[in-house]
């Protein structure tokens, strides 16, 4: 159904602090269809409980629907034809978007609330879909006409329609002042742009020939989509005003790529990864430019033969992630609705070597690498007895490097998370590294001899020459240095 939704649609480290509390479980749900052989969604509201699509009916029609815990799958009705389909949801749920069918074999945008259900948006003649629509419900953003005679629209809560200088708009901001969409370029190709009232069509460039955008963040400073890469590949994009466009890799194994959809803060991005030859895989980065497989993230929760096939739409923290695949237990293709939540835990206990002072003091670094690339970055503190916690994580196999002012890095390699929290991963942290290269060196002995003697406040101090914490650089750190110069961190 990815092939379906495109039609219908023409995305260094995080640093957080540790907060010991119990880890919630991921979840994945199937959401089934209308009574048909198959659904996909794409859109989903702030808080995961609204998520909306399209759908096979029983009798064979295609239609849009809205589903929530309470109510279920829900068919949203046409304008008079017998097919429609839901591209967006505002943020509490309560208005609906997508494009409709009518009895005269023409189609509409519409705009569904729960109080006045499906109204047509079009207010001028021709055909029209409808793709985004601002967190309050209010601005709808799509396309007039069809073919090569296409523009974009922004139509207003007033009922007003405003023409843009873009081709296809598919994605809006939570205010609903920037648009993300296509426009021609110099060569009619086209191009990734956006357009607000202030600055209007901004082309964003491209990768290679061409390039598409299909999302915007909330404020509308991350735009994400597609392009064509120097090598021909079809590759998955994040835009920003400081850093321009960025390639974004899809997980290894694959070898192409495309962004449907970014979290509001630019930092969550879903879409799906693919093979020229093979069918996808839904596929998130995470403040990251290289891609991870769903699939492998919630893999404990996947029945055998179930997959991920793309993600089409994700929440504005991040947390639920929306898209399409293959339920192996109904032998459907369905929606599904994933909610990412706290995942699995690593904890262990480090020994900073040649330490009496208070551990508990020392600001620790745990940098955590999936596949050579840094994924994740961590600031915590030791409890008194050396153990730490770390969180956040997948499914995976993980590199864990740990570092502290003094003290040398260490890396612990082969790290399985595979469905449940780990425990017992340990690490001896080597003491001496003054100057903070990684080495133990005459430059380090060169900084012990300059304080030595020195007690806090005095001008000479220094805190990372006290290399035995007991408030004074002394020949007690002269043993230290002596006993581990030469001494190499881990890389």
């Amino acid at each position: 159904m990815f092939t379906k939704h495109i039609v219908h649609l023409l995305c260094l480290s995080l640093v957080v602090s540790v907060i010991h509390c119990p880890a919630r479980a991921q979840k994945l749900i199937w959401l089934g269809t209308l009574g048909g052989q198959w659904s996909y969604a794409a859109g989903v509201s702030a808080d995961g409980s609204v998520v909306v699509g399209e759908s096979e009916a029983a009798e064979g029609a295609e239609r849009a629907f809205r589903w929530s815990p309470t109510t279920g799958m829900v068919d949203l009705g046409t304008l008079g034809g017998n097919w429609s389909y839901a591209s967006a949801v505002s943020a509490d749920g309560s208005t609906v978007v997508g494009t409709a069918s009518r009895d005269d074999g023409t189609y509409r945008a519409f705009r569904w609330t729960l109080a006045g259900g499906m109204v047509e948006l079009s207010t001028i003649t021709g055909s029209s879909l409808a793709f985004g629509v601002s967190a309050d419900g209010g601005i709808v953003v799509g396309t007039l006409g069809g073919g090569s005679a296409t523009n974009a629209i922004r139509w207003l809560l007033s009922g007003a329609a405003e023409n843009l200088l873009l081709k296809h708009a598919f994605g809006v901001s939570a205010d609903g002042n920037l648009v993300a969409g296509v426009a021609w370029g110099t060569n009619w190709r086209n191009y990734a742009s956006i357009w607000t009232p202030v600055s209007g069509t901004v082309r964003l460039g491209s990768l290679g020939e061409w390039s598409y955008a299909l999302g915007v963040s909330a404020n509308g400073g991350v735009v994400v989509g597609e392009t064509l890469n120097p090598e021909s590949l079809r590759r998955a994009f994040r835009w920003s005003p400081a850093e321009g466009m960025l390639e974004l890799l899809p997980p290894i194994g694959f070898r192409e790529s495309s962004a449907m959809a970014v979290s509001a803060d630019g930092l969550v991005i879903v879409g799906e990864a693919m093979n020229p030859d093979d069918g996808g895989h839904a596929v998130w980065w995470k403040d990251s430019t290289v891609g991870e497989d769903l699939n492998e993230t919630i893999a404990p929760l996947l029945a055998e033969g179930s997959i991920l096939s793309f993600a089409a739409g994700v929440s504005p923290d991040g947390r639920y992630i929306v898209g399409g695949g293959y339920n192996a237990s109904t032998g459907r293709w369905e929606a599904f609705l994933v909610d990412t939540a706290v995942r699995y835990a690593i904890s262990g206990r480090l020994e900073l070597q040649d330490y009496t002072g208070d551990i508990t003091q020392i600001p620790i670094t745990v940098e955590v690498r999936r596949d050579g690339i840094p994924v994740l970055q961590q600031a915590m503190r030791l409890d008194s007895d050396g153990t730490y916690t770390l969180t956040g994580l997948g499914v995976g196999t993980y590199d864990l490097s740990f570092s502290a002012s003094h003290w040398l890095r260490r890396l612990v390699r082969r790290v399985v998370v595979a469905g449940s929290d780990v425990s017992g991963v340990d690490a001896i942290l080597i003491n001496g590294d003054i100057d903070g290269d990684n080495e133990v060196t005459l430059f380090d002995f060169g900084q012990l001899v300059f304080s030595f003697g020195s007690t806090p406040g005095d001008y000479r101090w220094n805190p990372n020459a006290d290399l035995d914490g007991d408030e004074e650089v002394s020949l007690f750190d002269f043993g230290i240095l002596v006993r581990n110069f030469g001494a190499i961190g881990d890389e």
